[in-house]
């Protein structure tokens, strides 16, 4: 700013200093809150730093070996892969292996709770695990109770019931059970199939995901058909039994109309 001796005012006059342009061009984004770089190219900001190039190491000479005496105790036994499991072809016979341990390694805790019914039974349950309260065989506690009430609303007798579960014991830890999901998928469809039911209820979403390949959270309320060899089961999956006791009157009713569906001709 300058005085002109004519005017005897002041006057501005245009400066061409670039630093208070640049000034003037930021002063004026910060004041349209603006405060922050940009750039067009995104930047995947969590990646991983590259690692530290490092020189190729020397190889390293192969160890010397001990001849193995002929006389040398044998390896101890690796647990038998799912292509090696060998399942008793009797009803009879699995419940007792089931019983007993024997079939497979499971990452339960407890002990081993068998399922119950007869072979031959028109519906079998499956649900993923026994329940906590489950005494003497799966569904034998609360959760039972509740199933065996739904069953007689939908016209089942008593002896029309088998109970059943994909694991053979508490899953404290799903965790621990993962590794064994394959295996105990594999015995549980050997299993519907030594009973033979004509019906079968999934209780689950992930016991359904296990045995069906179906998310339930999509159409819960669709019929399945279970193949195994040359039968077909009719299936619907249902919640987990332990859940259905925190919204009881909501969940007895979505209960209702999936077991309905079995019903359907």
């Amino acid at each position: 700013m300058q005085v002109n001796p004519l005017w005897g005012i002041n006057v501005l006059t245009p400066v061409n200093d670039p630093l208070r342009e640049a000034q003037s061009l930021v002063d004026w984004w910060q004041l349209a809150g603006v405060e922050w770089d940009f750039a067009d190219t995104p930047n995947d900001w969590l990646a991983d730093d590259a690692p530290p190039a490092r020189a190729p190491a020397a190889p390293r000479p192969a160890p010397q070996r001990a001849p193995v005496a002929p006389d040398r105790a044998p390896v101890a036994a690796v647990a038998p892969a799912a292509a090696d499991l060998v399942l008793p072809e009797t009803l009879e016979a699995f419940v007792a292996a089931w019983s007993s341990g024997t079939l497979a390694a499971d990452g339960g805790d407890g002990r081993h709770v068998a399922p119950a019914g007869r072979q031959g039974a028109r519906l079998m349950v499956l649900t993923g695990a026994p329940e906590r309260d489950d005494q003497d065989s799966v569904l034998s506690g609360r959760a039972g109770r509740l199933v065996e009430t739904i069953a007689r609303v939908c016209g089942f007798a008593a002896d029309d019931l088998y109970r059943a579960s994909l694991f053979p014991r508490l899953v404290l830890d799903n965790q621990a059970a993962i590794p064994h999901l394959g295996v105990w998928t594999r015995i549980a469809r050997h299993h519907i199939a030594l009973v033979g039911p004509e019906m079968l209820v999934v209780a689950g979403e992930d016991t359904a995901r296990a045995l069906l390949s179906h998310d339930p959270s999509q159409k819960p309320t669709d019929l399945h058909f279970l193949n195994h060899g040359d039968r077909t089961v009719k299936t619907v999956v249902t919640r987990k039994l332990s859940l259905m006791f925190h919204r009881i009157a909501q969940e007895k009713s979505m209960a209702w109309q999936q077991w309905q569906k079995l019903l359907v001709e």
